[in-house]
């Protein structure tokens, strides 16, 4: 009965003092845990109850990485601008006048046309033979070109002097040579803004200073003076002295037109001669033409 019961007593000491050995190592086991815990409120307040002093804060430092270095920027390479292109000035064309045309056969038209309808009335020798008619874009077969912006031509077999600015010359000749020249203004000298004699056709002295020029332009030209206006031309008697080749009908045609702007001069009211040149010997006519001016 006592072995039981001292059996019985040791066992219960037994368990007291694992139960304290226990508890012993819990609150061991707690206190070595509070004195190291740094971001725990409770283990704080176990310190500051136990008097343990706070533990020594070691700031962990994290390995960071050194970044690799980013890889270089390659750059592409910069195209140098261009150059401005830097274009000639083009060089001006040489300028001609109507006065150097007329002396280069080879830059003359062989056609042009008419810009305007006209319609003339025919005047010679104080009489009046009708109209001449020409309609717009006729077109003007060219005989020649004067220095004073006039253009002889052909319409029909009629030899007419006309303006260059009555037909598309202008246009046609900046057209054609617009690489080579450039056309200088060309001013029509129609002689109305001469200096007008003081005596006129149908006075004696009048007719006396007409007749007088005539025969010294007749004098200088064609070393004669005999010419005679019958009823329906002019009648200039010549043969020349030297033997080169004269085209009669060409001649005729130049005593005609100079024969109208003279007596325009003198206030006459003619626009159109026909004339013959005959041999002053045998009367032979040797050339023969005529010339309309319808702006007289």
């Amino acid at each position: 009965m006592l072995n039981k019961k001292n059996k019985g007593q040791r066992r219960a000491l037994l368990v007291t003092a694992f139960v304290f050995v226990l508890l012993g190592g819990a609150c061991l086991g707690l206190l070595v845990w509070a004195s190291q815990a740094e971001d725990s409120a409770f283990a704080q307040s176990i310190r500051q109850t136990v008097g343990i002093s706070e533990p020594s804060r070691t700031q962990s430092v994290k390995a960071v990485p050194t970044p690799a270095p980013p890889p270089p920027v390659v750059q592409a390479p910069v195209a140098p601008e261009p150059e401005p292109v830097i274009v000639p000035e083009p060089e001006p064309l040489p300028g001609i006048t109507m006065a150097e045309i007329s002396q280069q056969r080879e830059l003359w038209p062989q056609k042009l046309t008419l810009k305007y309808t006209k319609q003339v009335p025919i005047r010679y020798n104080g009489n009046h033979y009708g109209y001449m008619e020409f309609s717009k874009d006729t077109p003007l077969v060219v005989d020649a070109l004067r220095s004073n912006g006039e253009v002889f031509c052909v319409i029909n077999g009629n030899y007419l002097s006309l303006s260059v600015h009555e037909t598309n010359f202008v246009s046609w000749f900046e057209t054609t040579y617009a690489e080579r020249y450039r056309l200088e203004p060309i001013v029509f000298d129609d002689r109305r803004n001469m200096e007008r004699p003081r005596h006129r056709l149908g006075t004696p002295e009048g007719d006396a200073a007409f007749w007088a020029e005539i025969r010294i332009w007749c004098q200088q030209n064609y070393d004669s003076v005999s010419l005679k206006i019958e009823d329906d031309n002019l009648v200039f008697r010549w043969l020349p002295k030297e033997d080169a080749p004269i085209d009669f009908n060409d001649e005729a045609r130049e005593i005609a037109r100079n024969f109208l702007i003279k007596r325009d001069k003198y206030g006459g009211n003619d626009n159109y001669a026909a004339c013959e040149i005959r041999d002053p010997v045998t009367d032979a006519l040797m050339g023969a033409s005529s010339m309309f001016i319808p702006w007289l």
